[in-house]
C-alpha cells in the first residue's frame, strides 16, 4: 500500500539512512556508546555477505533449547519444561502458547504489573484458523511452515521435505486449539473484560489448573521470584486456560517441531537470504499481495529502528525537528482542548451533572507531548560488538526490551515513558495515563506546516489532535477516570444514551463492504469515534481564532471548504486487494476512504460548505447523522 503517512515515512528513512550512513563505523572509535551501537548495528544489518557467511550457526543455540525443552516433556518434568521455555523468553525474546509483558494495572494507574496474554500463532490472527474465505491462507501457511523448516536444515532446499509437510500439519493442528481459545480482536478491545488480576498461586490452581508452574517460567523469563513480581493481570483467560492444558498435554515431539517453527519465524527476517525469501513470500506476497521486498537499506532501518529506536530518535531530532513546531503545535492543541471543553459543556444528550463534570475533569488533566522524551532510554545495558553475528545482535535486543518491561512488573508506572519514537508518523492516547503524544515527525507537512493556512492545519494535525483526545472519550476510553483508573464515573442513563449513539456509528460501519467484505463496525467504532469527534472540535477551533473570517477564499476555496480539504489530503491512498482485506480482520482503524468520507457524511458543516445534495452519494439525512462529541 502507498499514503500519505507511507509518504512521510519514507522521508522519514530517507533522513535516517542519511544520518546513519555518516556514522561510519572507523570514525565512531571516539563517540559515545550510543552512536557506536547505532554505527554497528546498521552495518551488521547492512552486510548480507557476512549474514550469509554465518548461514543458520545463530540460531543454533535457539534450536537446541527447542530440544531441551523436548527432553523435559518427555520426561514429564514440569519444573525444566517450565524453566527451558521461560529461558526462551528471556534470552531470545520469543515465547510460545501466551505472551508477557507489563503495563499499568487498570483500576491503579500509578502502579504497573505483569499483564500475561494470550499468543503463540503463527498466523495473524485467530480468524485466519477459522473462516472460509481464508482457506487458501491456510494452505499457503502449511507450505510455509514446512518451508521454513526444510531450510533450518537444508538452506538450499529449493522444496520442503516429506517429514516438514508432516511437522507442518500438525504444528497448525497445535495452533488450531490455541486459536480456538483466544478472544477476537474485537473481544480483545474490551478493557473490562481483559481486566482479570490475582496473585501467581491463584492464577496457576483456578486458571492453569496446576498444569503449569507460572512460578518457574516467570522466574525463568525475568528473574523476578512470585512474591517481587507481586500481583498479575491475565487479560485472556480461557487462552491461558487452554495454553497450560497443551503445555501439559503436547506430544514431545511436536512441541520441538512447533518451537523450532517459533524460532524460525521470529528470525528469518535477520538471517540469509533463502530464510528473507521465505518469510517475505508468504507474510508480504500471500497475505498483503506486495510485489517486491524493499530494499535492503530500508530493512535494515527498520530493524535499527526496532532495537535502538530512541537513540536514532535522539540524532533525528537533533537535525530534523524545528523546536518553534513545538510552540505552534501546543497554540493548536491547546485550541482544540478549550472547544472540547466548550462542546462538554453543551452536548445535550448528556443529562446528569455529575457525568458532566467528571468529563470536564478528565478533559482538563490531558497530559500532552510533543516532539521527544523529556528522558531518553538508557541503553548502556545493550551491550554488542561491531564482529558479532547481527541476528546475535537483535536477540540481545529482545532481552534488552524484556528487561525494560520486567523493571515495570510490581512498580510505579514510568510516566514519562514515550510509545512511539519521535521518528513515527503517527500520535496516540494512552488511557490509563490521559495523556496525547504527538511525535516530531508527524509535526511536517501535509500534516502539519506552520507557515500554512491555518484552515488546512486544522484539517489536518488539528482533527488529529482532536482524534487523540475524542479517544479519551471514545467506546473504551470512556471507561477510565481522569486519573487513568478504569472506574464507572457515569450514570446509568447517560451510558446508556451514549451506547446507543454508538451502535449507529457501527451500523453506519457494518454497511460498508471492501472487495465484497463486510466492514467490522464494533472492531472500528473507537477509531471512527474518534476520527468524527476529532474533525468536530478541529473545525469548531478553527472557527475560534481570533482572525477567522468565513468568507476568505484562497485558491477560490472558504475556510471551511479548505478545512475539509486539508483532511481528504491525509487519507490519500493506494492499496492493494489482499492488504486492504487483511486490515479488515486485523486492524481496529477503517479503510482510508471510509475515515475520510465517513465522519463527513455526518457533518452538517460538509454538507453546507460543499452544498451536498440528496443524490450524493455522501449525503446522510440529518435524522441518521450520528451525533456523540
Amino acid at each position: 500500500s502507498w499514503n500519505t503517512f507511507l509518504q512521510l515515512h519514507t522521508l522519514s528513512q530517507e533522513r535516517l539512512k542519511d544520518l546513519l550512513q555518516d556514522l561510519n563505523v572507523s570514525g565512531v572509535q571516539d563517540s559515545d556508546d550510543d552512536t557506536k551501537k547505532l554505527a554497528y548495528f546498521y552495518k551488521a544489518a547492512m552486510d548480507e555477505e557476512k549474514i550469509e557467511i554465518d548461514g543458520t550457526k545463530p540460531i543454533l543455540p535457539l534450536l537446541e533449547a527447542c530440544k531441551n525443552a523436548s527432553i523435559a516433556a518427555s520426561s514429564q518434568d514440569k519444573t525444566a519444561l517450565a524453566t527451558a521455555l521461560g529461558e526462551f523468553a528471556y534470552k531470545y525474546g520469543i515465547t510460545a502458547f501466551f505472551s508477557i509483558g507489563a503495563s499499568p494495572d487498570n483500576k491503579n494507574s500509578d502502579h504497573s504489573i505483569c499483564q500475561i496474554a494470550q499468543g503463540g500463532l503463527g498466523l495473524p490472527d485467530k480468524d485466519y484458523y477459522f473462516d472460509d474465505d481464508k482457506d487458501d491462507k491456510r494452505v499457503a501457511y502449511k507450505k510455509h511452515v514446512a518451508k521454513m523448516l526444510t531450510l533450518l536444515e537444508d538452506p538450499a532446499a529449493e522444496e520442503p521435505s516429506a517429514e516438514t509437510i508432516a511437522s507442518a500439519s500438525l504444528i497448525f493442528d497445535l495452533e488450531e486449539k490455541i486459536a480456538k481459545a483466544h478472544m477476537t480482536k474485537t473481544e480483545n478491545r474490551d478493557p473490562e473484560v481483559t481486566y482479570n488480576k490475582m496473585n501467581i498461586s491463584d492464577f496457576i490452581s483456578n486458571v492453569c489448573k496446576d498444569k503449569f508452574d507460572f512460578n518457574v517460567y516467570l522466574k525463568a523469563a525475568t528473574g523476578k521470584t512470585s512474591e517481587e513480581i507481586g500481583e498479575i493481570n491475565i487479560r485472556n483467560i480461557a487462552a491461558l486456560e487452554c495454553a497450560a492444558g497443551l503445555i501439559d498435554s503436547v506430544d514431545p515431539a511436536v512441541l520441538e517441531q512447533y518451537l523450532r517453527w517459533r524460532s524460525v519465524r521470529s528470525c528469518a527476517k535477520y538471517m540469509s537470504k533463502a530464510f528473507v525469501g521465505e518469510d517475505f513470500d508468504f507474510n508480504e506476497k500471500v497475505l498483503s499481495g506486495t510485489a517486491e521486498i524493499k530494499p535492503r537499506w530500508k530493512r535494515a532501518m527498520n530493524f535499527t529502528e526496532s532495537a535502538l529506536g530512541e537513540a536514532l530518535g535522539q540524532i533525528y531530532c537533533s537535525k530534523y525537528f524545528d523546536e518553534s513546531c513545538k510552540e505552534k503545535a501546543l497554540a493548536i492543541v491547546e485550541s482544540v482542548r478549550q472547544a472540547l471543553e466548550e462542546r462538554l459543556k453543551e452536548v445535550d444528550w448528556m443529562k446528569s451533572d455529575s457525568t458532566r463534570q467528571e468529563a470536564l475533569k478528565k478533559m482538563s488533566r490531558f497530559n500532552v507531548k510533543i516532539g521527544y522524551p523529556d528522558e531518553w532510554i538508557d541503553y548502556s545495558s545493550y551491550v554488542i560488538e561491531e564482529d558479532e553475528p547481527f541476528l546475535s545482535m537483535v536477540l540481545k535486543s529482545r532481552n534488552f526490551d524484556l528487561m525494560r518491561e520486567v523493571k515495570e512488573m510490581n512498580a510505579p508506572t514510568d510516566k514519562k515513558k514515550w510509545f512511539m519514537t519521535p521518528q513515527t508518523i503517527n500520535a496516540y492516547y494512552h488511557p490509563s495515563l490521559n495523556e496525547i503524544v504527538f511525535p516530531a515527525a508527524i509535526l511536517q507537512a501535509p500534516m502539519f506546516d506552520p507557515s500554512a493556512d491555518a484552515a488546512v492545519n486544522f484539517g489536518a494535525i488539528g482533527a488529529v489532535v482532536g482524534h487523540e483526545m475524542t479517544h479519551g472519550f471514545d467506546d473504551k476510553g470512556r471507561k477510565f477516570n481522569f486519573e487513568g483508573n478504569m472506574v464507572e464515573w457515569w450514570t446509568k442513563e447517560d451510558a446508556e444514551e451514549y451506547e446507543k449513539r454508538v451502535e449507529v456509528m457501527v451500523e453506519q460501519a457494518n454497511a460498508i463492504e471492501i472487495h465484497g467484505q463486510a466492514l467490522k463496525g464494533k472492531l472500528t467504532c473507537g477509531e471512527n469515534i474518534a476520527d468524527l469527534g476529532g474533525l468536530r472540535l478541529a473545525l469548531r477551533a478553527l472557527m475560534a481564532q481570533p482572525n477567522y473570517d468565513p468568507n476568505e477564499l484562497v485558491g477560490g476555496f472558504t475556510p471551511v471548504q479548505r478545512f475539509f480539504l486539508g483532511w481528504a489530503n491525509c487519507w490519500r491512498q493506494n492499496i492493494t486487494q489482499e492488504r486492504a482485506l487483511s486490515l479488515l480482520t486485523l486492524d481496529p482503524h477503517g479503510p482510508n476512504p471510509m475515515r475520510c468520507n465517513g465522519p463527513l457524511s455526518n457533518m452538517t458543516e460538509f454538507h453546507e460548505a460543499f452544498g451536498v445534495s440528496a443524490e450524493s452519494p455522501m449525503y446522510k439525512e440529518k435524522e441518521v447523522r450520528v451525533d456523540i462529541w
